[in-house]
């Protein structure tokens, strides 16, 4: 009987090693889509490849990276473009052939009118979103493309379709299916598109405990004082119980809203750890249901970062980013929540970290506060640089730029002053003032209060050192505004990161490099240093744009976007044009660039402070993010596809700058 399992496993083996070679893994094509359209001249192929295949784009031999990702640049230089792509595996050769279109650029008259140089030669329908099948919001807005001059309908009623082509009816979507058929006529020709949505109809009552449903969900870690959120779905109106092995009995939950069970359980004091489950019983003889491992910590664990770009966030989510961090830097760890860990910054503070970015480790629990030795400032370049001596342990520091008055505050937690003696910065220095306190038992802070405001400043670990460097602002005169101003550009998005669509197709990708390009020509006639983190279409992460920014060591950030509502929105009533920030010396430039905006021709919709932007949160130079207009708005989608619509954004963006500048050099 073994021999013949034996043989039953080798013949299956062998099978799926054959299955394997007749159908290797093929590559994945990332960008472009097929048919997909583009506004600028040169783009990026890219995809990922298994290992061992050689790639050929547009005649091209590719290298791919370690992880297999190739990249190639290709130039649009015909309406229609076919890219060719050969894949060589083993003995294998494989061809495929990408089609995309290269559009005309569009213009608008003085008086507002959209000229359209990209007029099919045929009647048809294309929509954008949604497409058909599956969709769970109660309403949308419908949108799609087709023939300037045709008459359109859906479902018997008239929808309007802008120069541009575009079409948009915001409809509710009912349960179960919902027909929309779009109906385009343009002389005695008449084409057809049926959209369906199907949303699905309320959850069925329940007749027993939902075990997916029953929190923690995931692995999670708590320690005495925490509430422990617990829930679980099951029948309306029963008794619902809760069990947490070693700790409570069983406690009746409470129904919120029907079938809907919760219960705030407040943990105290324990003398042993504890590694269980939540159990849950409908009633009191049902199954029990167990929830995922719930493990209860009687003290913080010590951890360290093992990567230099950890980030620290506010929730238990990379929505809320609150400061980053080096590697090598000692956590206390008090919890673990959705795959990140939970850590304790102060007496009354916690924070959360990614867990994979951090390794346990004993060694990196704190027992009591981390003395801090002395602080001692010199200029170098054009930088005042601070350095306090830490010692080998690195503690998790933050550092706010706060408005009044105007100040960098500085704070390490876990520490407290041991030998005290500041330095300041010899000669004149942007820093004039420094004042250190300690406002809780396990937070040490320091406050640097600026001559005449921020230019950008940086925190980081050297060797035993935690080193705050505070840039100087440049020489700015009436006569030269721009010369000793170097400007970074970053046209959001690129590649296969496309950004906001607009309903013809139009990407923001496309948009945001448009118009970058115009403001760079602007900001070069005025004597500028100017960089752009892209100059043609290809993808570049949030981190690479940072730290090009800081290579090219700018002292301005233009964040180049377009904008786009939620999916549920009616996206015509989504429009105008805004600006944000995040810290208080970028605030200026927000202000001056905003009145700008409204002599664009499109509505504006306000300045917004967003404190958890990746790319605002930067410090080492002065940021702050444009977005021109909504493309998914058909009116606004207009003036971004027009040459025209995008000087005048440029226009908007350069005047900001220059009033900005101004006013500097203006100050004494």
């Amino acid at each position: 009987m073994n021999l013949y399992f034996k043989l039953l496993t080798l013949f299956f083996t062998l099978s799926s090693l054959i299955i394997a070679q007749e159908n290797p893994p093929r590559l994945e094509i990332l960008h472009p889509k097929p048919d997909m359209q583009f506004w600028v001249d040169r783009i990026e192929v890219a995809g990922n490849v298994p290992t061992g295949t050689e790639v050929m784009v547009a005649g091209t031999q590719v290298v791919p990276d370690e992880e297999g990702l190739f990249r190639h640049l290709i130039d649009l230089d015909q309406p229609e473009v076919l890219i060719p792509i050969s894949e060589k595996s083993g003995t294998a050769t494989y061809l495929d052939t990408i089609r995309v279109f290269h559009r005309n650029l569009d213009h608008m008259t003085t008086d507002s009118v959209f000229i359209n140089n990209n007029i099919p030669a045929e009647l048809s329908i294309h929509m954008g979103y949604p497409t058909s099948g599956k969709f769970y919001s109660s309403e949308v807005s419908l949108r799609g493309r087709t023939h300037p001059e045709a008459l359109l309908f859906m479902n018997g009623d008239t929808v309007k379709v802008f120069k541009s082509g575009a079409f948009t009816s915001h409809v509710e979507i009912n349960q179960g299916d919902n027909e929309f058929e779009f109906i385009a006529r343009l002389n005695d020709i008449e084409v057809r598109e049926l959209v369906t949505l199907s949303r699905p109809t309320e959850r069925e009552d329940l007749t027993a405990l939902d075990k997916k449903s029953a929190r923690p969900i995931r692995d999670r870690w708590a320690i005495a004082g925490d509430h422990l959120q617990l829930s679980i779905h099951g029948p309306q109106s029963e008794s619902v119980y809760f069990k947490i092995p070693g700790i409570t009995g069983w406690k009746k939950m409470n129904e919120g809203k029907p079938g809907y069970y919760t219960y705030s359980y407040h943990l105290l004091d324990i003398d042993e750890e504890v590694n269980t489950k939540v159990l849950y019983r409908l009633g009191s003889f049902s199954k029990r249901v167990r929830s995922a491992p719930l493990r209860i910590l009687t003290d913080a664990l010590g951890g360290l970062t093992v990567d230099e770009d950890t980030r620290v966030y506010d929730t238990p989510d990379t929505d809320q980013l609150l400061f980053p961090l080096a590697d090598s830097v000692s956590l206390q760890i008090i919890g673990l929540e959705n795959r990140m860990y939970r850590i304790r910054l102060g007496q009354y503070r916690t924070a959360y970290v990614l867990a994979n970015r951090v390794e346990l480790n004993p060694d990196s629990r704190l027992t009591s506060s981390h003395f801090l030795g002395s602080m001692h400032g010199e200029n170098e370049d054009d930088w005042a640089v601070f350095r306090i001596r830490t010692g080998t342990t690195r503690l998790p520091f933050e550092i706010k730029e706060k408005a009044k008055p105007a100040r960098l505050e500085l704070k390490v937690y876990g520490a407290k002053q041991g030998w005290e003696w500041t330095t300041y910065p010899e000669g004149d220095s942007v820093i004039t003032y420094l004042e250190r306190s300690q406002p809780e038992d396990l937070v040490w802070q320091m406050d640097f209060y600026p001559k005449h405001g921020f230019w950008g400043w940086y925190g980081g670990y050297e060797g035993e050192y935690l080193v705050i460097s505070v840039r100087k602002a440049p020489e700015i005169s009436r006569d030269s505004l721009f010369a000793n101003v170097k400007i970074e550009i970053d046209p959001g998005h690129g590649g296969w990161q496309r950004g906001a669509r607009g309903i013809t197709g139009y990407a923001e990708a496309d948009a945001n490099l448009r118009y970058c390009l115009k403001l760079e020509k602007l900001l070069l006639d005025a004597g500028a240093t100017v960089f752009l983190t892209r100059r043609d279409d290809h993808q570049i992460s949030l981190a690479d744009r940072a730290k090009i920014a800081r290579e090219d060591s700018v002292h301005i950030f233009v964040m180049a976007h377009n904008n786009a509502p939620g999916a549920s929105r009616n996206i015509l009533e989504a429009k105008g044009a805004s600006t944000f920030y995040t810290w208080p010396s970028a605030k200026g430039l927000s202000d001056k660039i905003y009145p700008h905006m409204h002599n664009m021709g499109i509505e504006t919709s306000g300045k917004v402070a967003r404190y958890y932007y990746y790319l605002t949160r930067q410090t080492e130079y002065l940021v702050y993010l444009i977005e021109g207009a909504f493309m998914t708005n058909p009116e606004e989608e207009m003036f971004l596809l027009s040459e025209e619509g995008l000087d005048a954004l440029a226009q908007a963006a350069f005047n900001g700058l220059e009033e900005f500048l101004l006013e500097k050099a203006e100050q004494p």
